[in-house]
Parts: structure tokens; sequence; C-alpha cells
């Protein structure tokens, strides 16, 4: 039979299918198991027996035999095991005086050639050809008396489903409801770019287009998309409804165009859409995906209800990752904020009622069963009666979470803020908790992540890292430390120069500040130790180093600049004098690295904030970002974030998906976060969520064997 690879040059050298349609038969087969290029060809319409039937006659130059339609000779079949036929995939079509006319796929097998030579040993055997689609077809047909209509078959989709949702904004919903079916027919032969970056539902999605009749250009952002408007118009474009993004390039295209294009929207059901079986964690996705988009319909006026229910599932997420919850349980956390939130929309339901009152049901074969396998997998009924109740040991974990964060938006809404001081948040949240709601550990983690995503989105962020060789500073100079702590820059001590080298490879530092002697070090020879590996470095820019010393001895303080000091400050000297001195060199070491290598962004340890958090944060801003990453075995890695999405992924061995999962498992070493100049390829097709949640699982597939 033909490989893939030779059956794909054939029909393109000989002009029997066009490029375009090979390429979507080729993506459909990469997304269904066990399908052969063949069968996805014919799946898609774009072949036939015949077609196929041509290719492997100009390959095997043996003439082709309609055998699907013309049958076999049936008296032959009494004398040919139905199992020989199967198994060789060969069929006996007629019988001419001494010759035998047989059909197969694989001409050049040579056990069959040998058995059919044994079976037929009187006669002299004419070979000929068939694909291998329609030879098992027919040995379905005629030697198993099943019935075949591939050649007719479409796609059947387990549920009533439909691609494209007309109700496309808020205003727009009423007048769109009953002409959806003359729309569809309508556009029929209409380009639609599909904007999706999981490649499985892209590809499911296509499959679904291209047999209704439209022309699909499918991409995995709205940057390819604007590449593709440019060359050929579309009649509209196709997104998924979470991915609300829009980039600069995309809206100035819009504008600059002037021709008004149709964003049109699908549910996120695109793990079902063919009607596959479904493993657990695509049960999860399924049904979080219909409740999101089952709650956007209830409160479709009231955007605000979901835009905080979306907030609730984004610290959620948070929470779960910063006390290390394992996969199920995030998956069940999630779940249950919506499920909590929808059960308040719901006609006749109570927030006393069974969850299985409250949780959607899919007009699916197998919904009550896929409904029961997530309540038995997740307990979702006994974390949603738990929340707002008292936090004890037997409280699930989530219900407290949720709890917390119910109190921590409460507080917000109170208080008429975004954002809370860490301290005060704190205090607030302990104080509103007489009656025992809250989990003081749980605040603490909460106050954490508040202060983290601060820091990354700019807000209250730190202002640089100032590492300090000077174990009595604190002690001694408790006013100036003070002030750098107020106005938000991180402060690290070093007791020893090979201490304060651990740091400075563990951490972006922007200012060193040593007394020049100590007890357990040298602060001249130090300075000069960076001075000398900084002009061994690659790098352009030099971390400033300051003298901030009680030493008053002209000579010493002339060898402290002439060893490449920025600046002699004498302790003596005011507190105000000393912090605007020291934030002047930050501010001039931040701009030369804005200057040559863009914007310097925040940095900060992996011990303190994991990469999962970081990208967590980062994906709720839906900005673009670039982390780069050093681990404390002098690993590096970089990752790129488009509108939120993680986009391109690599370290030193590896990229894509599975550089991220080896990023999950880094503890130590140091992060940094800027603006990136310029996004690479992508190498990252999931949606990050779904990345995510697989790495959580490995991770946990990990620990359980490392436990035996």
């Amino acid at each position: 039979m033909l490989s893939d690879r030779v059956l794909s040059d054939i029909l393109l050298s000989n002009n029997l299918v066009a490029e375009k349609d090979l390429r979507n038969a080729m993506e459909r087969q990469k997304n269904i198991e066990a399908e052969t290029l063949e069968e996805s060809l014919m799946f898609l319409g774009v072949a036939n027996y015949a077609l196929l039937g041509k290719a492997y006659e100009l390959h095997y130059k043996i003439p082709y035999y309609p055998v699907f339609h013309q049958g076999p000779d049936k008296d032959m079949l009494l004398s040919f095991s139905p199992k020989a036929a199967r198994r060789f995939s060969a069929l006996p079509v007629k019988k001419e005086s001494s010759s035998i006319h047989m059909v197969t796929c694989q001409p050049e097998d040579a056990a069959m050639l040998r058995e059919m030579d044994r079976i037929w040993k009187s006669s002299t055997i004419q070979w000929q050809v068939a694909s291998q689609v329609e030879v098992l077809d027919a040995v379905q047909k005629y030697c198993f008396h099943r019935e075949i209509t591939r050649e007719k078959r479409g796609i059947e989709l387990p549920f009533d489903f439909k691609i494209i949702d007309f109700q496309v904004e808020s205003g727009k919903q009423d007048k769109l409801q009953d002409d959806d079916a003359a729309v569809v027919e309508s556009s029929k032969g209409r380009r639609i770019i599909l904007v999706e970056p999981d490649h499985k539902i892209r590809n499911a999605l296509k499959t679904l287009l291209l047999l209704e009749g439209y022309r699909v250009k499918a991409v995995v952002d709205e940057g390819e998309a604007v590449k593709e408007l440019e060359r050929e118009e579309a009649m509209y474009l196709l997104k998924r409804r979470t991915f609300q993004t829009s980039s600069q390039r995309f809206e100035s295209f819009k504008q600059k165009n002037g021709k008004p294009l149709e964003i049109r929207h699908y549910g996120t059901l695109g793990g079902i859409l063919l009607g596959t079986e479904l493993s657990s964690e695509q049960i999860f996705r399924t049904y979080l995906s219909t409740v999101k988009l089952l709650l956007a319909r209830m409160t479709w006026n009231k955007r605000e209800i979901k835009e905080s229910c979306d907030q609730l599932s984004h610290y959620a997420r948070l929470m779960a990752t910063s006390i290390g919850m394992n996969r199920k349980s995030q998956e069940a956390l999630q779940l249950a904020i919506y499920l909590k939130e929808i059960g308040r929309y719901l006609p006749g339901i109570s927030e006393h009622d069974d969850v299985f009152s409250i949780m959607p049901v899919l007009p699916y074969e197998q919904s009550s069963l896929m409904l029961r396998e997530i309540e038995d997998n997740f307990s979702l009924a006994e974390i949603i009666a738990g929340i707002n109740q008292p936090s004890t040991a037997e409280l699930p974990l989530a219900s407290k979470i949720i709890t917390l964060l119910l109190t921590y938006f409460e507080i917000l809404n109170d208080q008429g803020v975004e954002y809370l001081e860490p301290n005060q948040l704190r205090n607030l949240l302990l104080g509103r908790n007489d009656s025992g709601l809250l989990d003081e550990e749980l605040v603490s983690q909460l106050v954490q992540i508040v202060a983290h995503e601060q820091r990354l989105s700019g807000l209250g962020g730190n202002r640089g890292v100032i590492l300090i060789l000077d174990p009595v500073f604190e002690r001694d100079h408790g006013d100036l430390y003070q002030q750098l702590s107020r106005e938000n820059y991180d402060i690290i001590f070093a007791v020893n120069v090979e201490q304060a080298q651990a740091c400075l490879r563990q951490q972006e530092v922007s200012l060193v500040v040593s007394e020049m002697v100590g007890d357990e070090y040298d602060g001249l020879d130090f300075c000069r130790l960076m001075h000398h590996v900084h002009a061994e470095s690659t790098e352009n820019h030099q971390v400033p180093f300051v003298f901030f010393t009680s030493i008053t001895d002209e000579k010493m303080i002339s060898e402290a600049l002439l060893v490449g000091a920025d600046d002699v400050i004498a302790k003596d000297s005011s507190t105000q004098v000393a912090f605007l001195k020291f934030g002047r060199l930050i501010k001039q070491y931040q701009a030369s690295r804005t200057n040559n290598r863009g914007a310097a962004g925040v940095s900060g340890s992996l011990d303190e904030m994991g990469f999962m958090e970081t990208v967590q944060i980062l994906v709720n801003r839906g900005k673009d970002a670039l982390i780069k990453l050093k681990n404390d075995a002098g690993k590096t890695a970089n990752v790129y974030l488009h509108d939120g999405e993680i986009i391109f992924a690599a370290t030193e061995t590896l990229d894509g998906e599975e550089a991220i999962y080896e990023l999950l498992t880094w503890k130590g070493g140091f992060f940094q976060v800027m603006t990136p100049d310029q996004l690479p390829d992508r190498n990252v097709f999931g949606s990050t969520e779904a990345i995510m949640l697989e790495g959580c699982r490995l991770m946990d597939e990990e620990s359980r064997e490392s436990f035996g």
C-alpha cells in the first residue's frame, strides 16, 4: 500500500487534488487517531475511490479495478476465506480460463504474493490495484456483509452544534435569532479567517466549515489574521468568544481599511465537535467552557457579573498555584466558582439545591453519565455547600479559598478601589474574621499574591533590587532602610563576598551598597572583582557600586573611587541625601539597560514567585511580555506572551510545550519580565490554561511515582 508521503507526492505531481485540499486533509489526519490520509481525503470529499485508485495505478503501473462498486465474483468468494481477504487486503474478482484476477492495495507484499500463489496454485494470477480504503471497504461489504456508506458519510455531530454564533453583540441579539439558517445558507462559498491557537480545535472547526462550503484560512492569532486580510478580503473573522482581546495592529487595520469586518464567535466545545470519546480532562474542560458560556448568556446585559466571576476565577488559580494544589483540586475549584454564580440566575434554583440542579446539561447522549463522573471526581456539591461557612479542618480547601476571595472583593468594593496596599489588605481581611470564616494562612497567601500582581502590573511594584554588603546596615541605619522599603525597593543582605556573588547570580540587582571593610569581607576587593568580571563579560552595563562607609580617610576614599566605585557616601550623611543618591544611580542604571536592550521590566526570585504564578498574573493582564529565566544551575529560558497567551517557550534543550513543562519544575533562580521589542514565530499552539493544567497533571504523576 502507499505511504501517506508517497500518496501525497503522486496526487500533487499529477494534479489529482489541489494543494490546499491535500493540506486540509493532512491537518485533519493529525488530530484523528488511527485515520489514514486516504480516509481523511474521502472524509473531506476531495477524493473518491476512483481518484485514489488512479494514484495506485500510476505508482504500481498496474490497472485499477473499481472493486467496491463492481464487486468480486460470488462463486470465487466461496473458495476464498474472508479472514484471508481481510488479513492480506486482497479479493478475487473474476476468473478467465486459467487466470484469476485479483485486486489488492499491496502488490509488492512478498508474504501476500506467496500465500495467493499457494491458494491459486493451479492458476495464473492477474493483478490489479485499488486503494487501501477501497479494498478494506469492499472486504467489509462483500465478505462480512456490512453496510458501508463511506463515500456519502458526513459529519454526525453528537448534538445540535451551531458552529457560528450569530448573536455577536448584546445589542444585536434579537434581530439575528430567527435568521441563522438563511444567513448560513447565503454564506456558503465565502471566505472566513478562523483564529484559534489550539491545533486540535482549530482543525476540527476547519473541517466542519469546509464541509459546509466555506473557504477557510486558519490562523493562530490576530496578527496572522491581519496578514491574511491584507492579502485577500474575508467575509468575517471567526474567533473564540473567550478571546476578547484585539491586537493594536488589528484595530489599525480596521481603521485603515475602512470596511466593516464582522467578528463572529463560537463556543469552546472543540473537544467534542466530532463526537469523539472524552477523557476526564476533556469532560472537565468541556463543562467549564459550557458553564462560562451559559453564564455569559444569562447575564448578557450585565457584563460586570461575568467579569467579576472571571476575576474570582483568576485569583483562585493563583491561590491554587501558590499553595501547590493538585490538578484535580484546581479544576474542582474553577468549576465550583462558576456553578455557584450560575445557580443565582437559574429560575427555581436555591442555594441549597443539589449541584445537579445547577449544572447545565448538554444535549448529549452521555450527558448524565458525564455529570455523575464530574461529581464523583470533584465533589462539587460539598465544595459549594461549604462556601461562606466557618473555616474548619474538615471544610474543603476550595470552599475556604472561594470564601476568602468573595470577602476580598467585598472589601475592594466597600473601599471603592482596585488595589490595596498589602498590609492594609491583611488588616482589613483579619478585621472581618470575627465569625471565623477565613483561614489565616490563606489570608497570608492572598496578600502575597496581591503584592506580586501589583509588582508585575507596575502598581506598587519594586523600583529595583539593592544588595547590601554590611551586616549592621539595618540596625544602625533603620531610618534609611525603612524609607527604601516604603518606596518599594527590594533589599537583600549579604555577610561576605561569596554570599554577595551568589545573590548577584540569582537576582537582577540594580545597586550594590557596601562598607569598605568588614569582619568577614573586604569591600574594596569586592568592588575590584565586580569590575574585573564586567570587563570580561559581554554585558554593556555595569551594576552601580556605592561605598556607604564610616571611614573618612581620604586615601582609602580615593582608592575606592579608583577601583571603580560610583560614589562614596558617608554614613553620617542625612538619610534623605543617601536615599536620593541611591535612587539617582538606580535610575541611571535602569535607563542604560532600557537603551541597550529595551525595558528593564520587573525581576524577582523564583523561590518567591514561581513560574506558573508569574504566567497566571501576566495572562490576566492580557499584554505582550517576555519572561527571561535563569535557575540555580545556570540554565536559561525565554517565554513570550502575546495578548495574554503563551506563544513561544524555549530552554537550552527544549522548546514549545515541553519547555513549559520543564519550567514548571524550576524552583531556585530568578526571572525578569519585560516588554519585548518584537515577538518570535509561534512554537506553542495550545491554550495557556490547558497547558498549565496539563503541567499540573504531569507534576502530580511525577509526585505519585516518587512516593511509590
